[in-house]
């Protein structure tokens, strides 16, 4: 079982206005942290209840699909929070939660503005140009077909094996709890779920691409909020309410017998 040393808050403990970054160098190369001021503290804390579309939490996690390593030991565990309406309604949590990672991204941007020469090796970019570098926490969605947004989400991940402290590796996994926290011992998350999850900063990563930067947020727990299956069906188009037909008849579930083919 992996060690959670992890100090987790609530979302609106948290001020982006405190986070702090650091540069240190080593032989082999610059790095990045980052930390709550005036205490040093991670960013840590809990999500709001958002909507998941692509989870994969339990199990070897991404190993063996699509887009997931051959490898595994470099299987990752991972989790969408995405902007989706919760019951007909739209999801105020994730505009908070947006709003954090936006000023954490900016924050971050700035940084390394000020010290593109020690952590990108340049000296006259614009601070558009180091925008264009970084890779957002928040990122919009489009739709394949037509090429529009079609909402933003936050994309976190979770190495399966982590280091022993001894040379070696162990698996980790996964809570997957109820509403309530109660771990599920044969929980999974569906596509479709709202769920809310503990989230960490894992690191500051820079040199991704050739020098593309970026915050890795990672998770440790998952509670399933809402079920797809019980989360409030459509029951109104409202479009079609504005229609008006001559021979317009109330439906009428058919009826089967069997002699009549279904």
């Amino acid at each position: 079982m992996a060690l959670r040393n992890h100090q987790f808050q609530q979302l609106s403990q948290i001020d982006s206005e405190n986070v702090r970054f650091q540069i240190s160098t080593d032989a082999r190369k610059t790095s990045i942290s980052m930390h709550l001021h005036p205490n040093g503290a991670e960013i840590a804390f809990v999500s709001p209840a958002c909507v998941t579309h692509w989870p994969r939490c339990t199990g070897d996690g991404n190993f063996g699909t699509m887009w997931g390593p051959t490898d595994p030991f470099k299987a990752k565990f991972s989790l969408d929070l995405t902007d989706s309406e919760i019951n007909g309604a739209p999801n105020t949590g994730f505009t908070m939660l947006s709003a954090l990672l936006n000023n954490v991204d900016d924050k971050l941007l700035e940084f390394v503005f000020q010290n593109q020469l020690k952590v990108l090796g340049r000296k006259n970019l614009s601070k558009e140009e180091c925008k264009m570098l970084q890779i957002r926490s928040v990122r919009a969605k489009y739709d394949k077909n037509s090429g529009a947004q079609s909402g933003n989400s936050l994309q976190l991940s979770t190495p399966k094996y982590t280091w022993d402290g001894v040379g070696g590796r162990f698996a980790r996994q996964i809570n997957v709890c109820d509403h309530a926290g109660a771990v599920l011992p044969s929980g999974t998350v569906s596509p479709g779920d709202a769920v809310a999850a503990t989230i960490y900063a894992a690191q500051v990563y820079t040199g991704v691409g050739g020098d593309k930067f970026g915050v890795q947020w990672s998770f440790e727990d998952v509670s399933i909020v809402a079920q797809r299956s019980q989360l409030q069906q459509v029951s109104q188009v409202s479009f079609f309410s504005c229609q008006s037909y001559d021979f317009s008849t109330p439906y009428v579930a058919p009826v089967f017998s069997e002699e009549t083919p279904a």
